[in-house]
C-alpha cells in the first residue's frame, strides 16, 4: 500500500511540475493599453537581433512606431522592445516585425473596445508556467474573443522555478521566470492578439507573502514595467502608484491597485500605502462613473486564513468600508490569488448600494479541494478546477449590467450569474464624465510616419 501510494505522488508530482517547452520559432508578444489612438506591445526577442516595426492594413497603409524602447539587463540573452503605435482603431491591422528587412513574425492585432457602454472582460490570476497540461485554457480564452484580458496577479511564479522548488527573489532570477513564461505560455503566440492590463500580487512582486520591505522592490517594479505593454501608453491611463493605475474604458474605470509595494507588515499598517489609498478615494469621488477596484489578492476574506485585505489589515480595512461608504459611487472588487473562483454579494447596508466582488483563479495552477470554510458572502463558487471568468458589462439607463460566467480548460461552464447595480442617475453621471474627458484629453504628437503602397 505504501509502495502505490509513493508511486502515486511521484506520477502525480511528474506531471504537474515538468518544465514546459520554450518556443523559438516565433516572437512572443503582448498586445497591451489599446485605444481608440493608441496601442501599445511588448516583444520578447534575443538581445542580438535588431529588429524594426511596422503595422499594415489590408487597404496597403503602413504605419511606423510612434515610440520604441528597448530594455535589455547586461545578465540577460532576451531584449524587451517596447513599442507604441497610432492608428485608427476602427481598422484592421497586422503587426509586422522585421529582421534586416526580413519579416521574422506578423499577428493580427486586437480592437480593443468598440462601443463605450458595453465592455467584454477575460478575468484571470495564478498562470503557474509548471503546469503545461493545462495550457489547452488559453485556446478556450481566444475561442470567447474579449476585448480586454486583466491578469490579476500570480502571472509570473518568479520566487520558484517551474517544478516547484524555491528561488530566490533576485532581480536576475526575476527577469529570468518573467522570460520563460513569456517563452512557454501560448497566450503570446496566438495568431490574433488580445489586449492585457496586468496588476502583480506577490509571486511576481518578490517573495511569498512579500511587503514594503522587499530589498529589490523597485527592480522588479523595473521588470514589470518592462514585461507588460502599459508603461508607455498615456490616451485612456493614468499611472497611479506602484504598477496601479486608472485605465478607463469608454463608460468604466479600471482601478489596479498594487497591493505589495505599500503593503504594512504590521497587521495594524496600511495595506495600500497613504498615498495611493488617498488617491484612490479622490479618484472615485471626481470619476463617479461604474468602477471596478482590482487587486491582486482578495478584499474580503476575514473568514480565512489567506491574503485579504480585511484579513491582513482589518483596521485599515474597516476604514476603507467607511470611505468607500460616503462616496457613492458605484463599484465592483475583482481579485484573484485564492486558487479557487467564486461571486461575493453584499448587502444595500455595508455600502449604501449593491455591490460584489469576483475573484477568479487559477487560470493554471495547483488546485485543492474545498476547505469546507464558509464564506458569509458568497453567492456561488468552483474549487479544484483551472478556471478563467468572462464579464459583460453593459451600462445602460440607471443600471450596470454584468454578465459572469466562469469557464474550465474545456470550456465548460461552471457557473453563471447575471448581476446589476442600480445607480441613481447614471445617464448623467455618464454624459458629464464624456463631456469633461473629451475637454481634457490630449493625444500625444505623432512622431511616427505613415504612408501608402
Amino acid at each position: 500500500m505504501k509502495l502505490s501510494l509513493l508511486l502515486f505522488l511521484v506520477l502525480f508530482l511528474s506531471g504537474c511540475t515538468s518544465a514546459p517547452k520554450k518556443r523559438t520559432d516565433k516572437l512572443s508578444i503582448l498586445q497591451g493599453i489599446t485605444s481608440v489612438k493608441e496601442v501599445e506591445f511588448s516583444i520578447l526577442a534575443s538581445v542580438n537581433k535588431v529588429l524594426t516595426f511596422e503595422l499594415r492594413s489590408a487597404e496597403g497603409e503602413i504605419i511606423e512606431p510612434d515610440e520604441v524602447k528597448t530594455v535589455t539587463r547586461p545578465f540577460s540573452e532576451w531584449a524587451i522592445h517596447k513599442v507604441v503605435f497610432v492608428r485608427d482603431q476602427l481598422k484592421e491591422f497586422n503587426l509586422y516585425v522585421y529582421e534586416n528587412k526580413i519579416i521574422i513574425d506578423q499577428r493580427l492585432i486586437g480592437k480593443g473596445q468598440l462601443n463605450q457602454s458595453r465592455l467584454n472582460l477575460a478575468v484571470l490570476s495564478c498562470t503557474n508556467d509548471g503546469f503545461e497540461q493545462n495550457f489547452k485554457i488559453w485556446n478556450v480564452l481566444a475561442s470567447k474573443n474579449p476585448e480586454y484580458i486583466l491578469m490579476l496577479g500570480d502571472n509570473v511564479y518568479a520566487n520558484r522555478e517551474p517544478n516547484g522548488s524555491s528561488l530566490s527573489s533576485t532581480p536576475e532570477n526575476i527577469w529570468r521566470r518573467y522570460t520563460d513564461v513569456r517563452l512557454t505560455l501560448p497566450f503570446y503566440f496566438q495568431e490574433k492578439l488580445i489586449p492585457v492590463h496586468a496588476v502583480w500580487d506577490d509571486n511576481d512582486y518578490g517573495p511569498k507573502d512579500a511587503n514594503e520591505s522587499f530589498e529589490y522592490k523597485d527592480s522588479s517594479k523595473d521588470i514589470f514595467e518592462a514585461f507588460y505593454a502599459q508603461s508607455l501608453s498615456d490616451e485612456i491611463y493614468s499611472k497611479g502608484f506602484g504598477v496601479g493605475g486608472l485605465l478607463s474604458l469608454g463608460d468604466f474605470n479600471l482601478y489596479f491597485l498594487d497591493a505589495r509595494y505599500f503593503r504594512s507588515a504590521s497587521k495594524d499598517g496600511k495595506h495600500l500605502g497613504t498615498e495611493q489609498y488617498q488617491w484612490l478615494m479622490k479618484s472615485l469621488k471626481d470619476e463617479s462613473q461604474p468602477s471596478f477596484i482590482i487587486k491582486g489578492d482578495q478584499f474580503f476574506g476575514g473568514y480565512h486564513e489567506y491574503d485579504s485585505y480585511e484579513g491582513k489589515h482589518p483596521q485599515d480595512f474597516s476604514l476603507f468600508v467607511s470611505d468607500l461608504r460616503a462616496l457613492g459611487t458605484p463599484f465592483i472588487f475583482l481579485s484573484g490569488d485564492r486558487h479557487m473562483s467564486e461571486i461575493m454579494q453584499f448587502p444595500r447596508s455595508l455600502f449604501g448600494l449593491p455591490s460584489f466582488e469576483i475573484t477568479s483563479s487559477p487560470m493554471h495552477g495547483r488546485v485543492f479541494e474545498d476547505s469546507g470554510v464558509k464564506n458569509p458572502w458568497r453567492v456561488v463558487h468552483i474549487q479544484n478546477k483551472v478556471n478563467f471568468t468572462l464579464i459583460n458589462n453593459l451600462a445602460q439607463d440607471n443600471h450596470w449590467f454584468m454578465d459572469v460566467e466562469n469557464i474550465g480548460e474545456d470550456g465548460e461552464v461552471y457557473y453563471r450569474r447575471e448581476l446589476a447595480v442600480f445607480i441613481k442617475d447614471l445617464q448623467n453621471n455618464l454624459n458629464e464624465v464624456r463631456k469633461r474627458r473629451h475637454g481634457k484629453r490630449r493625444y500625444r504628437k505623432s512622431r511616427g510616419k505613415s504612408r501608402r503602397k
